[in-house]
């Protein structure tokens, strides 16, 4: 039996999906919106940028929880610029909220400068929410429980069972053979893909999600 591959996108906030893949009539913005709602019923994963996490108002970690299904699994990005708009303990808190589904924590940028006391905090903040840390370099000696492990890409394979792909998808022979590759390197047990494009359409991420069903996956 194939393993699972969890699929999403990198956010869900896509200027270009307004009309296309949500309805026009859809309510955004504030408590009632439900765009994560719509695209948790197509798709069962998502990676929160960080860049929602600095913006501060748009962080509702309760309302997102209540919005998904239950299956549905968040992995959300961490970066040191976090931290100047909120304590390290404001995002423990918020991170808590979303731990029934909380997948990972995902360091995409592997030039952000971090202190060690910095990278410490990353590191015990893993550790105490018991997550992997996709991308967060070696481990550090106050937080050697923490599980760091590799981010799967195109320009740098490597063995991981959480890929980022930046890709439009408009070619599937080519993400196919994409897909191949990263489950030719992914371990034993779930694997997770996580899509981002300037021009990435819902429609394509759905056909997508097809073709790994097609596949086996």
């Amino acid at each position: 039996m194939k393993q699972n591959i969890n699929l999403g996108a990198y956010g869900w906030r896509h200027p270009q999906w307004s009309n296309t893949f949500y309805p026009e009539d859809l309510p955004v913005g504030g408590p009632e919106d439900w765009q994560l709602t719509y695209f948790s019923n197509e798709f069962n994963a998502v990676l929160v940028p960080a860049a929602y996490w600095q913006t501060g108002d748009s962080v509702d970690c309760d309302c997102w929880l209540d919005a998904v299904h239950q299956g549905f699994q968040f992995f959300v990005e961490c970066h040191v610029n976090m931290l100047a708009v909120m304590s390290m303990a404001e995002l423990t808190a918020n991170l808590k909220k979303l731990q029934p589904q909380l997948a990972a924590l995902v360091f995409l940028d592997e030039h952000q400068q971090m202190s060690t006391s910095e990278k410490n905090q990353f590191y015990a903040l893993a550790d105490s929410l018991a997550l992997e840390a996709f991308g967060l370099d070696a481990v550090s000696d106050s937080a050697k429980e923490v599980t760091k492990t590799n981010i799967w890409r195109v320009d740098k394979p490597c063995p991981s069972n959480f890929a980022f792909i930046e890709n439009d998808l408009s070619d599937l022979r080519l993400v196919r053979k994409i897909v191949e590759d990263f489950v030719s390197q992914s371990e034993n047990g779930p694997a997770s893909i996580i899509v981002d494009h300037a021009q990435l359409q819902a429609s394509d991420l759905s056909k997508f999600r097809s073709m790994l069903e097609i596949m086996g996956y």
